[in-house]
């Protein structure tokens, strides 16, 4: 992370208690569940003041299983974590780079989840149970970003979910994905290197999470 983005981030969590009143206000319904790849679903129920009503929060997939994982949200957090070592993961190789082999790193079924921001697999199991049982199936969100190994069929494999309320932040203008957003900065460093302290310069987000709500029906 560069350094203005934790001077971003640091200033955010100063305020957001602060700001989190009246940016509930503009909120039609506060009961939304947003899945997302990373820690971003955290950064928006932090903005707003509002509890994790999703386990997608202090947590990152990598690309491919987030795909999966999104495609069957039902299944995929009705299964059990299984914690593995680090070094026994698919992604060994890639964590090994990012200095992330000491993480809590699990299966679910097929898939694996980096529990990134959290200290023990015991932590992370219990605070992925909890917030799994939050979930309100009939006001689902869905948020993909373009980094951690994503490859063109991820992105394409994403946009053809059968939901609606889904969006993907892309590194480049994607007018052929009706779900992408595009994060201007990043076309020449092949992802979206942080999405989650500059996203409300590309979406709208009051306007995103106001619309019609969507029931899970899928997976």
């Amino acid at each position: 992370m560069s350094y203005v983005s934790r001077i971003s981030r640091k200033i955010g969590d100063k305020t957001n208690p602060l700001l989190a009143k009246g940016r509930r206000e503009k909120l039609v319904r506060t009961d939304f569940s947003i899945f997302s790849n990373n820690c971003w679903a955290g950064s928006v129920y932090r903005r707003y003041g509002l509890p994790y009503s999703s386990p997608t929060a202090g947590l990152y997939f990598f690309a491919s299983d987030y795909v999966k994982f999104a495609s069957r949200l039902r299944y995929y957090t009705s299964v059990p974590l299984e914690f593995i070592d680090a070094r026994e993961s698919q992604y060994a190789d890639q964590l090994r780079e990012k200095g992330e082999l000491g993480k809590p790193v699990a299966r679910l079924d097929d898939i694996e989840v980096v529990f990134l921001h959290y200290p023990s697999p015991e932590e992370a199991a219990e605070k992925w149970a909890r917030r799994c049982k939050r979930i309100n199936w009939d006001n689902v969100f869905i948020k993909f970003s373009q980094m951690n190994c994503c490859t063109e069929g991820d992105l394409r494999a994403f946009d053809a979910i059968p939901f609606r309320n889904k969006l993907c932040f892309t590194a480049s203008l994607r007018p052929e994905l009706a779900c992408a957003v595009h994060f201007p900065g990043y076309n020449e460093r092949g992802g979206v290197l942080n999405d989650t302290d500059y996203y409300s310069r590309y979406i709208d987000l009051e306007e995103w999470l106001n619309g019609e709500p969507e029931r899970y029906l899928i997976g």
